[in-house]
């Protein structure tokens, strides 16, 4: 079929990318960050082109073997996700090659980067348990060796082995759940399962499976390795993490119980879990003094949007929950890798991630501080941005509920947007201070491939805002192809 062989070209451009990026870097150490960088770049843009081809062919669910051996189902809604996931690394991959130049081991960060992207799309298409786990372990040891890359240093090392115990610990959570459905059912496969499960047997594996892929989806209280991975973290792998990372490892989460956990009412325990997220996220990122640290708590708070959409939609059946929960994923891509590439560059000029640093930065660096002010009205859900847009369907999704509870977790939803522009606001008060500090009186904007991809990510926040439709309806649609999972 085209779409196979659509797939096995991204999936070889992405894999011929990460082993000649690294043999680049290798062989030409004078130019290891530049040749590394343009080859990943290459590689990347290229699996997306091939891959975004894909689109007219998965308005129906198919499964394909990839290379005659790797079975994957490819659906629309998968799509939506490993798109996100491509383009975002793709943009990122851009950023870095600039924004890495006081960093030794490109040679390695570009490849990881390019496998972190690919273990995203592995987990989209993933229909069976086990395959689903292998994905899901190579995006967790990328991601904590990309968290702990600064390795000179202790506190990026440090962020990685809590990241690192914390992943490992829900890994084998992840693999207790899988070997309890084995026993039961004598089967992987989340299509067979959605057939025949049922009951309160299944309830012991879906409490396994929520929180181990809840800590990679940093849902509260299991959230506590992201504030202390985002500040060490490169900026382009904060964007990957909080962009597209954990909101993968929640979308894995949702392919189970929406096949496994079918006739189950999980949906009430995601809008508890939902609305304590999104409060203690906001809460925390009141008091932050780094900037970077501020955007990790905002992210934590952002996945409470997420879960309480799908938490609507599961528990009273309102298509507007599923869709309101999946776009926000869409437009939580952009506008918080807008905002994380923003404090990167941030950084890179000011060498500094405090908040107080920054003071009169925005006069200095103005395409910075207007793509970040654009990112951070957006995520407080201020019109015409995307934010609004996706978290317009959710708050729609309780009401139209009709029930107490929905009632008031739109309300409480409303409520914490408004309460996080009580630090967004005073951030881009800092950066158009009158005020400026030392370290902001001889810088300048960055260069052109970083502005580059803080145009991209501004120009589509915007666009998702004022024309949300197109991928609205099509995230409308997937869900109504949806049987289970797929």
């Amino acid at each position: 079929m085209v779409s196979s062989s659509l797939l096995e070209t991204t999936i070889s451009l992405l894999l011929l990318g990460a082993v000649s990026s690294y043999l680049g870097g290798i062989l030409f150490r004078h130019r290891e960050r530049l040749i590394s960088g343009v080859i990943s770049f290459l590689a990347l843009l290229g699996g997306l082109i091939s891959f975004s081809l894909l689109f007219p062919m998965v308005r129906e669910s198919q499964r394909i073997l990839l290379f005659g051996v790797l079975s994957w189902q490819v659906d629309l809604l998968g799509w939506i996700v490993a798109e996100i996931g491509l383009l975002l690394g793709t943009i990122v991959c851009l950023y870095s090659v600039v924004y890495m130049e006081e960093d030794t081991g490109t040679s390695k960060f570009f490849p990881l980067l390019i496998l972190m992207t690919l273990s995203v799309i592995g987990l989209a298409f993933s229909y069976d348990l086990f395959n689903l786990y292998l994905f899901f372990e190579l995006l967790s040891v990328s991601s904590f060796v990309l968290v702990a890359f600064r390795k000179e240093k202790w506190e990026p090392v440090e962020a990685g082995l809590k990241f690192m115990v914390m992943s490992v610990a829900g890994s084998a959570l992840i693999l207790l759940g899988i070997s309890l459905v084995y026993a039961q059912f004598g089967n992987l496969d989340l299509n067979y399962l959605f057939t025949v499960s049922g009951g309160s047997s299944v309830w012991v594996p879906i409490i396994l499976f929520l929180i181990g892929f809840g800590i990679k989806a940093a849902m509260f209280p299991l959230h506590t390795w992201l504030p202390d991975a985002h500040p060490e973290a490169p900026s382009g792998i904060s964007a990957m993490l909080s962009g597209i990372i954990i909101e993968t490892g929640l979308f894995a989460l949702l392919r189970i119980l929406l096949s496994l956990g079918a006739s189950l009412p999980w949906g009430e325990m995601l809008i508890v879990f939902a609305l304590l997220t999104m409060t203690a996220g906001n809460i925390m990122a009141l008091t932050q003094k780094q900037l970077k640290r501020m955007l990790a708590y905002s992210s934590i708070a952002q996945m409470g949007y997420i879960l309480l959409g799908i938490g609507m939609g599961a528990t009273y059946g309102v298509a507007s929950g599923f869709a309101g929960g999946v776009f926000h994923i869409v437009t939580h891509a952009f506008m918080k890798g807008l905002a994380f590439l923003c404090a990167g560059a941030l950084i890179f000029r000011l060498s500094s991630g405090f908040l107080s640093d920054m003071k009169g930065a925005g006069w200095r660096m103005p395409l910075t501080a207007l793509t970040f002010s654009v990112a951070a009205l957006s995520l407080a859900g201020v019109p015409p941005f995307s934010g609004f847009m996706s978290k317009l369907l959710i708050y729609q999704s309780g009401i139209q509920a009709g029930t107490a509870i929905g009632w008031a977790g739109s309300l409480l939803a409303i409520f914490n947007s408004v309460l996080s522009l009580g630090y967004y606001l005073p951030a881009i008060a800092t950066l158009y201070s009158k005020e400026k500090g030392e370290r902001v009186q001889a810088v300048k904007e960055v260069p052109w491939t970083m502005t580059a991809a803080l145009i991209v990510l501004c120009l589509l926040t915007i666009y998702l805002g004022v024309q949300p439709d197109p991928v609205r309806d099509w995230i409308f649609r997937a869900f109504s192809l949806l049987k289970g999972g797929f």
